[in-house]
């Protein structure tokens, strides 16, 4: 039995349902049209304050406010989900990975020395594609981050605004898996109990994609696909563990970006010191 079949053969009270229904409609009708009036906040803001300190300082104000919306949204979730008769935290993905659950190459159970391959193709993936992110942005004038109109202003300038991306990176990588993998893939499980693997991925990533829509059309493409990824990971493990790490580790990949060409030196530079160069200074240390 996958993990998809044990969520929707849960039998849970129609209140149950009701609520969980309620809440995901919420969470996917909210979410990008906060986010894009935060982004657009932020965005006036940052052209009010044209020194660099302050710029960055109303970067960091964002990271915290988005942090602690996201954890405020997953705590709600478990709390709810605690409470609600029926369902448990297992069934928010909040469980030990089952690696039994992913397939082999021969179409079996995952394990012993395919296991450790999978983890290293893994690993390598994620390493390839982070020096990949920083080869092609230390050879452009272009952010290579889909969405990059949208996120470039967020990008951080100084290491305490790494520091706080940071703390973003992680927020986001564990508060979004518990709200867009878990929750809405539990309450679209509930309502369509007899719905393919598939189609119930799509949708999750649709919803997820969708949710980052301050970020324009291709920034909505690629977090939907990556989001069809990590649901994936989710429906084969029955835990959202590894989503989270991986989700964690995508965020953090702009760590390895340089400043961008319109960004202005740290905080300790004044409006009288020398101007930025292109690609000062990587923005990670």
């Amino acid at each position: 039995m996958t993990p998809l079949d044990t969520l929707q053969a849960l039998d849970a009270p129609a209140v149950t349902v009701a609520v969980l229904a309620a809440v995901a409609l919420a969470l996917v009708v909210s979410e990008p049209v906060l986010g894009r009036r935060e982004h657009r906040a932020f965005l006036a803001e940052l052209a009010r304050d044209t020194a660099p300190a302050a710029q960055e300082s109303v970067r960091v104000r964002l990271y915290r406010r988005w942090s602690r919306q996201g954890w405020a949204y997953a705590v709600g979730a478990v709390l709810l989900v605690v409470a609600l008769p029926g369902v448990g935290l297992a069934d928010l993905g909040l469980a030990a990975p089952d690696l039994d659950g992913l397939p082999g190459s021969d179409g079996g159970s995952l394990s012993g020395s395919t296991l450790a391959g999978f983890l290293v193709g893994v690993t390598l993936a994620v390493v390839a594609s982070l020096l990949l992110v920083r080869f092609v942005a230390r050879r452009s004038d272009r952010t290579p981050v889909a969405g990059a109109a949208a996120v470039e202003p967020m990008l951080p300038r100084t290491p305490r605004g790494r520091r706080g991306w940071s703390g973003l990176a992680l927020a986001a990588g564990v508060t979004e898996e518990v709200t867009f993998r878990g929750l809405l893939i539990l309450a679209i499980a509930l309502l369509a109990p007899g719905a393919e693997r598939t189609t119930v991925l799509v949708a999750a990533a649709v919803l997820f994609g969708v949710a980052h829509w301050y970020q324009g059309p291709v920034g909505i493409l690629a977090t939907g696909a990556v989001g069809f990824v990590l649901g994936g990971l989710y429906l084969s493990t029955g835990s959202l563990l590894v989503p989270m790490v991986l989700h964690t580790l995508v965020d953090l990949r702009v760590l390895l970006l340089p400043v961008p060409r319109s960004s202005a030196e740290p905080e300790a530079a004044t409006g009288a010191d020398r101007p930025a160069r292109p690609h000062d200074a990587p923005v990670a240390s």
